[in-house]
This record gives C-alpha cells, structure tokens and sequence, in this order.
C-alpha cells in the first residue's frame, strides 16, 4: 500500500512541475494563470481496502472518489480494481535530517524508494549535492501495512505481484527496484501486507477446479479471478498458491452429512435453499452428497429466529397468527410447497423480532440485496440472515425473499384510512360493528341518483338514513360517490339506446336537473357528509352512456335500434357536469370537499367504450377539473400485481393483466403525480377504489372472460397486498386518502364487488380483512 504512496508522490511532483514550465511563456517569464484543476493519480485497490479507508490514505473523501470514479456508493471495491485518486504530497512524505556520511543511496534503501525518486521529490539534480544537516522529504513507510517476502527460485515480480494481489510497478517503486534483474533468491522485499481477516492464501491441489475453489470458499470463479488476476480459469496450477475470502463463520456453519440426508432437508433446517446450497459446496448431482461429508451451510441467526415444533392441532396458518407473520411469509420462510405440509413434532422457523412482520418481496430484473435493503429501511446482513442468503449474489429474477415491513412506521398525519361499505339495510349494526374494528377514520358509500329519486322530486333516503347515521356515530368521516342518472332524467337516450346499452348509466341530459337533486342532497347531510365524488369512471361506456346518432336512429327488424353511431366520452362534457355540482355543494355546505371522479385504469381509446386513463385526465385537466374540485380522484382496483413492483415483467403466477403501468400500484401513483405537475396542478390525489380481487374463498360468481386475474391472487396474497400498499402510500406526500374495496358486497349480492370484499359469501372474515385492521393508521398505534 505504501507503493501507491510513493507513486502518487513522484506523480504529483512532475504534475507540479509540468504546471510549472505551462505556466511560463515564451520569454521564460511567468504567467499569472489561474489555480490548475483537481488532477489524478491511479490507485490499484487492495485486499481488505474500502471506499473509507482509501479516502482517509489519500486526505479525500468518498464523495470524491464516488464522483472521480463514477461509481455508486453501494458498489463493492474489487481487488485488483484502478481508481483514481486525488494528488496530495502531505500524508505520503516525512521530513529526513540528513546525516553525515549518508549518501542518496543509503537513503534510498532506507526508506524503500529510489534515488531518482529522492532526487525529484527535492529537485536536486546531483547526488553529490546532498550535505550533513540538510532536511529531505523522503517518503514515508507505514509497517502495519507492508509484510515481508523471500524471494525463491524460479520467482518473477510478476508471479510475487499475483501472490499479493498486487502490480510489478507496485513491487519495483516499493524496493527500489528499477530492473527485473535486480531480484534474486533469497533476498528480502517488501510486499503489501493481506488482511488475515477477510483472506488467506490457498495452495492448489492435484484434484482442484477454479469452480471448486471458489464452493470451498463461498466464493465465484469471477471473484477467483479479478482477486489474483487469473485471465482463464484453466491458467491454475498444482502448488500455486491463491488470494481466498477467509469463511466468515458468523456467515456460515459447517453441516457434516449424515445417511438420509437431501439437500432438500438440509436446506429447511437452515433456512435455505437447495440451489443455494449447491452454489455454496460445488454440488451437481446426488453422489456429491455423500455421508461424512462437510458442507457449508448458512447460520440460522438465533437472535432473529427461533425453531417452533408442531403440536397436534396446529396448521401453518395458525402458527402464523401466533407469530404475527403472514402465512404466505411463514410458508416461504420454511420453503414450503404447500401450506399443509407440516407434520407433528417437525420443527419449523419462526421469527423472534418484535420491531417487524416479514412480508414477501419478488426479485425483479435490476434488483440487487444492496437496491431491495434499501427500498424496506434494513440492511444487507439482515436479508442475508432472514433469507439464509450466505452469499448476497445468490438471488435470483422471480425468486422471493423475505423482506421485513417496520411496525413502528410513521403514519403520515391527517392521511385518511377509508372502507368502501355497501348500505345494508338488514344488518346496519353489524356494518358498523366492523368498519369499527377496521380502526379506519373514513368511509365511502356508493350512491345512485336513480335509486334516491326515482321520480322527479320523489326521495327515498330511508336506507342511506338509516346506514349514514351508523357511521356518523361511529366517528367516521364519509365519503358519498354520486352516479347513474335515473332514466327520467335521460328519457330521449333511453328511448333511442339499444337494448344491450339501456342497462348502463350516465349523466341527465339537463345538468341543471342534477343541481336540482344535489342541492336536496347536500342540505339534508350537510355538515354529517365530508366529501362528494362526482360521477364514477367517466371514461367508460358503462357510466357514461352519452349516445350520438349523425342522423335519426331508426327500428331494427327485430323490434331493438341500432347501436349508436359514436358514445360522447370527451372529457370536456364530464368537467361541465362536476363544475355545476362544485358550485351547487359549496353553495350548500362549503365545508365538505369535492372530488374528481376515480378514473377507470385502462389502456385503450376508441371512444366509444372507453377513453384510455392518460388521454382522459389530461384532458380533464386541460378543461380546468382543478379548478371545481378539491382533489383528484384514482382508481387501482383491476390487478393481479403485487403493489411492490414495477411495470412491466410478468410476476409469477400472473399470466396476463401485467403488461401497463395501469396495473402496478406504484407507478400509476407516479403517473398522476408526474401528470399533476405537468399540468400546474397543486391538489391531493384521492385513492377511492384500491383493492385485489380473488377467485379464492366463497363467492357469488365465477370471474368471467375478460376477468382471469382474479384468478392469480389467492386470499393470504390479497391480505398481503393491501398490508403492502398501505406502507407503501405513507411515503406518497401527493396521496391524502385511501379507501379499500370492499368491506361488505358479497352480502347485497354485488357479484363483481364480492371477489374484492373482506367478508366473502359465507359470511367468513377473508384474511385480507384483519391484515388492514392491523395496518398502523395513528403515530400511536404504528
């Protein structure tokens, strides 16, 4: 190491002195120029160096060197690796008093260099000139990181410089050394000293591969290679001796295999996998696992997890609720193929933590232990020993790892928890009784205009009465969501529409009779209702059946009409009807908020069945929704995707339904705000629909063509899911509320809505439902 000193001494030297001679014109007179810029010398990383320990050999710092190097903070340094590094003299060189009878020579040796280098570090030109009592600056020769080497026959400074991981020029400035020549046996040199902690040397034996090596050591042929500049794997011979990574036995146990033994069973006491375990000990087939012998395996940390044994009467399932893990977690924690598969007296893992849960996280393309630590707040040596992950390059695209989700997550102040409910006239209480136990501070109720005035002027708001009092009781912050003209208001379009359209709805075709019904509306619930969405998925045909015929729609033979020529979709018309409501409610109740109707995401514009989401509410911004609302409505309701992913490789077990951003919760999340801010729009987006559907459990219908996701996510997943999404959207300044789909529709024989509900067909609480009664929603609770 005190070679690169001396090197980048001499480097500095003649950079100061080429500056020097630029800095003079032709006449020889000096030039006033301004400072020189930051210059460089080279530095070859060595065993056991880091980004800190060469920032501090080199009086820089690791900002520098990232930024010289363009290199991210998270790379791991390589031995053998060049960086550059700033020129600096002042912690590299010492002050010398010369004494009598010292010549350069003696000098030299003394303090490992060579004259040449004395006679450019102090500009003196002829030996002779060196006098009794003159100061030098000679280099300085730190020992604790300098060891000493005989040389033996047959040995080059090239085959020493591979032993020490190490350069020929390295070892010649380091000796003084000018010519190979000068090397012969038996003398002494001076090397780089190996970090006996972190390596050790290795000699090759007849039956020795590069691959078997790098198993023996938990290491690559790679890592093998850069670490003693091997440029073919075949290059190794009988007696060489190898730079090793020294086993880390805080890492890894050692296992001898006993008569019955699989890697399979292996792999579960010791929380791993069969691939890792291959990867780790060279092991192909099934004869490499013979009896005695001594594999490495991956410490189960006992700090983090403890080893429970089944008792009769237990399943997974309720070993999970024990430990307050999610099943899916606990079944990938034990490499599980089925959730059946425990027997009694069997010991499987648990964790110990209380800080915690585990959660799954699934590998995806770019991901690195360093990139998935980072994204959950935890380190690298946790995944490695919550996952058995011995070597943190073992993960694999689409393989899932455990990931731990903090319980004591800062809930974002004033963010809203809401409940999707269903006005259920027979059971209001019970309703009640469980938005309770949710712990949510919001609820949303879909409200049909059709249904609370089915003849002009004629109200029904028994039911509506009847379930918004339970909330109001219950503390809750409501959230009514306005839609579906009834067909009084919409007479001309129904008359004209043909059968297969007259079941859909859509806005009145006088917006003047809507402020009319809004007005009795608000005035009856003013100050119990907090916020009103305008409308549901404007963009699609299903809501906002707008028929246009370019001339008069005529009979069909059968007695139907024809379908209309074109559907009015265009997003101008929706921003009439929700400016016309904002002024209506704010005339009313200035005090509840108005909120842009929740987008249907899809990825498809042919204006007739629907408007693509991106076309859409651009164009509802263009128009000014900004400026009749209080906040952006969103839906995220048609996926299979795991909320913790980015588009757009298929997840496992997802076979379609992955391929747009539409159907990653995070990106489209990004999407509106990135849309929000381009078009200057400064108002909180409104998640009023967000949930996964699953065919799993009981109830109502089979998911129909069009619909197979809701196939891809079982019950444990979708609780899993909505945990996530929760944590995740705390970090979303953009986001003010959320509201999960659905509490109760499997019981007002919704069957869309019952593949999402939280209490299925049977009446039985899906998972889904206690993972977000326990998702934090107070700085207290979290």
């Amino acid at each position: 190491m005190r070679a690169a000193k001396l090197f980048l001494v001499v480097a500095v030297t003649i950079l100061l002195t080429s500056f020097h001679i630029l800095a003079q014109d032709a006449s020889g007179d000096a030039v006033t120029q301004e400072a020189p810029p930051a210059t460089y010398d080279t530095y070859t990383v060595l065993p056991g160096d880091s980004l800190i320990r060469i920032a501090q050999r080199f009086n820089t710092t690791v900002d520098e060197l990232l930024t010289a190097n363009g290199i991210a903070s998270d790379q791991q340094l390589r031995a053998g690796q060049t960086l550059l590094v700033p020129t600096g003299q002042s912690a590299f060189v010492e002050v010398y008093d010369v004494r009598p009878g010292d010549t350069m020579f003696s000098i030299a040796k003394r303090f490992n260099t060579s004259v040449d280098a004395l006679k450019t570090l102090n500009e003196i030109p002829d030996a002779r000139q060196l006098q009794a009592g003159r100061r030098i600056i000679v280099p300085s020769v730190d020992s604790t990181e300098l060891d000493t080497y005989v040389v033996k026959a047959n040995d080059s400074l090239f085959s020493i410089s591979k032993r020490y991981n190490t350069d020929v020029t390295v070892l010649k400035s380091l000796n003084g050394i000018a010519d190979e020549k000068e090397l012969e046996a038996g003398q002494t040199i001076l090397v780089p000293r190996i970090d006996e902690t972190e390596f050790e040397i290795y000699e090759v034996t007849a039956s020795d591969s590069l691959y078997s090596i790098s198993k023996r050591f938990a290491t690559t042929e790679d890592a093998l290679m850069s670490l003693n500049g091997i440029a073919d794997p075949r290059e190794i011979e009988v007696g060489q001796t190898l730079l090793v990574p020294q086993v880390d036995a805080t890492v890894y146990d050692v296992y001898i295999v006993e008569s019955g033994d699989s890697l399979f069973d292996i792999s579960r006491i010791y929380n791993t996998t069969v691939s890792q375990l291959r990867a780790l000990n060279g092991i192909e087939g099934r004869l490499d696992l013979t009896v005695g012998r001594s594999i490495l395996v991956p410490r189960v940390d006992e700090a983090l997890l403890d080893r429970y044994i089944v008792q009769p009467g237990d399943s997974l399932y309720s070993i999970a609720r024990r430990y307050n893990i999610s099943l899916t977690a606990l079944q990938a924690l034990n490499q599980l193929a089925d959730v059946r598969d425990i027997r009694v007296n069997q010991a499987i893992l648990v964790p110990k933590f209380d800080n915690a849960i585990l959660e799954v996280h699934v590998v995806q393309r770019g991901d690195t232990l360093a990139k998935i630590a980072d994204a959950y707040d935890t380190s690298v040596e946790f995944l490695q020993s919550i996952n058995g992950l011995a070597d943190p390059s073992l993960i694999r695209l689409d393989e899932t790892i455990l990931v731990p989700i903090t319980k004591d997550v800062l809930v974002r102040p004033g963010f809203g928890f809401g409940i999707q409910v269903f006005a259920d006239a027979s059971d209001i209480a019970a309703v009640a009784q469980q938005v309770t136990e949710l712990g949510v501070n919001w609820a949303k109720i879909d409200v049909r205009w059709s249904t609370l005035e089915p003849e002009p002027g004629l109200f029904n708001y028994a039911s509506l009465d009847s379930m918004l009092a339970a909330l109001e009781l219950a503390g809750l912050n409501i959230l009514l969501n306005i839609y579906d003209a009834p067909d009084w208001s919409r007479a001309t379009y129904i008359a004209t529409l043909n059968s297969s359209l007259r079941e859909y709805g859509g806005p009145p075709e006088d917006y003047d009779t809507f402020a009319t019904f809004l007005a009795n509306l608000v005035t009856r619930y003013a100050g119990v209702v907090d916020a009103y969405e305008i409308w549901k998925s404007p963009n699609l045909v299903k809501f906002w059946t707008v028929p246009v015929y370019h001339r008069s729609p005529e009979m069909t033979d059968d007695g139907d009409y024809g379908i209309p020529d074109e559907i009015n979709l265009a997003p101008s018309t929706y921003v009439d009807l929700l400016a016309l409501a904002y002024r209506t409610i704010k005339s009313f109740d200035d005090d509840a908020l108005v909120i842009s109707a929740g987008l249907a995401p899809v990825g498809f514009t042919d204006n007739y069945n629907s408007i693509d989401t991106d076309t859409y509410l651009n164009g509802m911004l263009r128009a000014g929704a900004a400026n009749h609302s209080d906040g952006i409505g969103a839906i995220f309701s048609a996926s299979a995707v795991p909320p913790t992913l980015s588009c757009c490789s298929p997840p496992p077990g997802v076979d379609s339904h992955y391929e747009s951003f539409l159907q990653y919760f995070g990106d489209l999340l990004a999407y509106y705000d990135q849309t929000l801010k381009a078009n200057d729009v400064d108002l909180p987006v409104f998640v009023t629909q967000l949930g996964w559907g699953t065919s799993a459990g009981t109830n109502l219908a089979v998911p129909a063509e069009g619909y197979e996701w809701l196939n891809y996510t079982s019950e444990d997943e979708q609780a899993l899911y909505v945990s996530q999404a929760y944590q995740i959207v705390q970090k979303l300044d953009h986001v003010a509320a959320m509201f999960l789909y659905n509490l109760n529709a499997c019981a007002v024989a919704d069957e869309e809505g019952c593949f999402f509900s939280l209490v299925d067909a049977d009446d039985v609480r899906r998972p889904a439902f206690d993972a977000y009664a326990k998702v934090p929603k107070s700085a207290e609770a979290a």
